[in-house]
């Protein structure tokens, strides 16, 4: 299937007012095993707003995914995170939720493994040293899992169906009736 694109001319910037600096980008790409996806970018040069989203055309049940991270190899695995996907590694206590401005974007594991350092570095800046200490641990253990000295899994759930991850190892079901639920919570990154 070829992939179609879209470009939407937007007059002013809906963030800052400037004129002819705001752009949203868009396309649709069949992504084996999942269906058509749009992949939807939205920017301006002025005041440099950047918002994207990862999603799926078609209906969906609840589903949940779980994957098991054991090599570097493992790294180069494809994941789909919609705006409405949830990100759980258990073995590292990190479970990053999806706020009003959440993002959907396709990446690999390594990626995904980057959004989350990212995350407790920004998070850990300027609080208390106790809780500084577990989220340096946390990213020591991040690191230690890209370079395949340490195992944690992925989950990935997304009370839409938007999100995937690629792979024949990864185990997807359908989210429980309490999973959805706790699905439900007020949306934010936090560290168990």
């Amino acid at each position: 299937m070829p992939k179609r694109e879209f470009l939407l001319p937007i007059e002013r910037c809906p963030i800052c007012g400037a004129k002819g600096t705001f752009r949203v980008k868009g396309r649709i790409d069949y992504i084996p095993y999942f269906g058509e996806m749009m992949q939807t970018s939205a920017s301006c040069t002025s005041c440099k707003f950047r918002h994207a989203d990862v999603m799926c055309l078609g209906e969906r049940p609840p589903l949940r995914y779980e994957f098991q991270v054991t090599s570097e190899e493992d790294l180069k695995v494809r994941v789909v995170k919609s705006s409405t996907g949830t990100i759980k590694l258990p073995e590292l206590g990190v479970t990053v939720e999806p706020g009003p401005a959440s993002q959907g974007y396709v990446s690999n594991v390594e990626g995904v493994l980057g959004r989350v350092k990212e995350a407790i570095e920004l998070a850990i800046e300027g609080i208390d040293a106790v809780r500084r200490r577990r989220g340096k641990a946390r990213i020591k253990k991040l690191d230690e899992v890209c370079a395949g000295k340490r195992r944690a899994r992925l989950i990935l759930m997304d009370p839409f169906g938007h999100s995937a991850i690629v792979n024949e190892r990864a185990r997807k079901r359908k989210l429980t009736k309490r999973e959805l639920a706790s699905l439900g919570r007020t949306s934010r990154t936090r560290a168990a």
